[in-house]
């Protein structure tokens, strides 16, 4: 008897290890999972592949992202006004390299995983968002206009002579536009890099992991 109680013991025992290795696996799995989803996210990012960001997203956080193709369409009413619709994609094309920017390094810390959510902790380095609004708002638009009006006064001049003023203002804009995103690029390059820690939120979705949320300041 006492034998038998060995046995069994010894045979509850290693089915059990073998129950709570596979449970670790399946856990460890999901937790990889979640992990390849944000990386996968933030590689694509760094790409400045705005389409393929958006596979990765769910819920709020994929109704508020602009794809490239989101941003272009954003941009209709100046194409249907006259503008080029390479100045508009040049404009674009900037936009999502300054969105590149952001997410130059990164590291994914802890992944925790509870049944069909999961936090992801990250670490990235880039420039700063806020710095980025503040570039934007400060005028720099304004400046790299009026710099450029000055510096081609007398072809304003000879152009406005002879179009209408819808007509000027697509000419203009076809001219400043390009120069200012080149502008925008090369301040914003040259800003400092700055550390910021995300922690992202993730459902499953089906037999993949997506992004919902994304908090700024929350690892620690």
């Amino acid at each position: 008897m006492r034998k038998r109680d060995t046995f069994t013991k010894r045979f509850l025992g290693a089915a059990l290890g073998a129950v709570l290795l596979f449970a670790a696996g399946c856990s460890n799995s999901e937790a990889d999972a979640a992990k390849t989803t944000v990386e996968s996210f933030l590689k694509t990012q760094q790409e400045g592949d705005m389409d393929a960001s958006k596979t990765y997203l769910a819920g709020e956080s994929a109704d508020m992202f602009d794809t490239r193709e989101d941003m272009r369409d954003g941009l209709r009413s100046y194409e249907e006004a006259g503008v080029n619709s390479k100045t508009l994609d040049e404009f674009v094309d900037a936009q999502t390299r300054a969105c590149s920017m952001m997410w130059e390094k990164y590291e994914v810390g802890d992944v925790k995983v509870e049944g069909d959510k999961a936090t992801v902790l990250v670490n990235t380095t880039g420039i700063d968002m806020d710095d980025w609004d503040n570039l934007t708002e400060s005028g720099l638009a304004g400046e790299v206009g009026s710099r450029w009006m000055d510096d081609h006064a007398s072809e304003i001049d000879a152009y406005k002579s002879s179009h209408t003023e819808a007509e000027f203002q697509a000419w203009y804009l076809d001219r400043v536009v390009p120069e200012y995103a080149q502008e925008l690029l090369t301040r914003l390059d040259a800003m400092e890099r700055k550390t910021t820690d995300y922690r992202m939120t993730l459902v499953k979705d089906g037999d993949d992991w997506k992004i919902t949320d994304v908090e700024v300041g929350t690892n620690g």
